[in-house]
């Protein structure tokens, strides 16, 4: 089965929208600072101006909000949400290629 960039969208929001825990354990800027970076792949940069925030804070937000998710929701799900992160910060122009998943 293909995965592809816009199925991993689909998938980081319908989990967001429908996670009672998560909605449970953050604020609604938390969450929306997720749908700004995960959803819409806005840069640390880009989310620092619209929020007049330094971009050493933006980064410092998203690191307690993954402090947060690691504790209260799922380590596993923080893990899977920094490995996403790594792959903006690796190639924002296109961070998610196209990769199978083999199904057993």
């Amino acid at each position: 089965m293909k995965v592809e960039k816009r199925d991993m969208q689909v998938f980081i929001a319908l989990w967001i929208k429908n996670d009672a825990e998560l909605w449970a354990e953050l604020k609604e800027v938390e969450i929306l600072f997720l749908v700004d970076r995960f959803i819409k792949e806005k840069s640390f940069t880009e989310i620092a101006k619209e929020q007049e925030l330094t971009e050493r804070t933006a980064l410092l937000i998203y690191k307690q909000i993954m402090m947060k998710i690691e504790r209260f929701v799922s380590a596993e799900v923080a893990r899977c949400l920094h490995l996403f992160n790594a792959m903006l910060e690796a190639r924002p122009e296109k961070p998610f290629p196209i990769f199978e998943i083999f199904l057993n």
